[in-house]
């Protein structure tokens, strides 16, 4: 009778491992289903262009089937990354990597640009060389004015050869700023004493933790002067406006996309479908376009 027992205990044992492996194998095969399903529902969504993001990091590698070069000018206008000026800047495009970009296109044989501009501007010598670089080029270029297209980003889609703005977008706001908070009653009130050391009056000019004193206000304007004058010369140019004009909409303001098509700052209304339909009619063939910032 012991040896049946032991029997009955071993056969009870096993059917306990058998039970749970079943469980196992039963849950293995639920995670990979929903894994599967979960892969199937995104690439479904995505084939059909849902995620923007998705369909430009999937174009061809940057110079094999395409005949157009894509740039993002998202977010805040800087030199180089790491460069903003702006601490709430979280995006950043970099004038170096663009101009690169517009370099390679160049050398690629590309037929044209399409800039994707939604950004509220930046620095006035990182728009100055994207301008620059867009005009050596010598490429037929459309900027497309999705959201922003303000202050040193209408700077640069100024450049382009053509401007495509969203009826709704927010375009121009032509002028130059460098305001900030003065700290220094703050300061006192805390007990806190500024003490300036300078070889030169000018030298700590614009620190928050002194009062600007009136030379130091007209020094800084007579900067801010000189900028703005560039900013309306080079709009000027590249739009084919008089100086005077554009001196009349370099108030700061910006204004929707209906109202710059009617004041000459972009020559159609349209989504990024018509800022493609015009880079056709200039390039004579339907782009193809590489977004080089997705695929290296």
């Amino acid at each position: 009778m012991e040896p049946r027992s032991k029997m009955g205990e071993l056969v009870r044992k096993l059917g306990g491992y058998l039970k749970g492996l079943a469980v196992l194998i039963a849950l293995f095969i639920f995670i990979g289903l929903a894994s599967l399903t979960g892969v199937l529902a995104t690439n479904w969504i995505d084939s059909f262009g849902s995620s923007n993001t998705y369909t430009r990091a999937a174009t061809a590698p940057f110079g094999t089937s395409c005949n157009t070069v894509g740039i993002e000018i998202h977010g805040c206008i800087a030199t180089y990354v790491g460069n903003s000026f702006d601490p709430s800047c979280d995006t950043i495009t970099s004038s170096q990597d663009v101009v690169g970009y517009i370099d390679q296109a160049k050398r690629s044989g590309a037929k044209g640009i399409l800039l994707d501009i939604d950004s509220p501007g930046g620095e006035p010598q990182a728009a100055a060389e994207i301008g620059d670089a867009l005009h050596a080029s010598g490429l037929p270029s459309v900027a497309w004015i999705r959201g922003y297209g303000d202050s040193a980003a209408y700077w640069v889609a100024s450049a382009a050869t053509s401007i495509v703005a969203a009826s709704s977008s927010d375009v121009g706001s032509i002028g130059v700023t460098q305001s900030y908070v003065d700290n220094s009653k703050q300061d006192a009130n805390a007990g806190i004493t500024y003490n300036q050391l300078t070889t030169g009056k000018y030298k700590d000019t614009g620190s928050p933790d002194k009062p600007l004193t009136t030379d130091e206000r007209a020094y800084l304007q007579s900067q801010l002067q000189i900028l703005l004058d560039q900013f309306i010369s080079s709009v000027s140019v590249n739009r084919h406006l008089s100086e005077e004009t554009v001196r009349g909409l370099s108030d700061g303001s910006s204004m929707l996309g209906e109202a710059a098509l009617q004041k000459g700052l972009v020559d159609k209304l349209g989504f990024e479908k018509d800022a493609q339909k015009e880079l056709e009619r200039l390039t004579k063939e339907k782009p193809v376009i590489c977004w080089p910032q997705y695929s290296f």
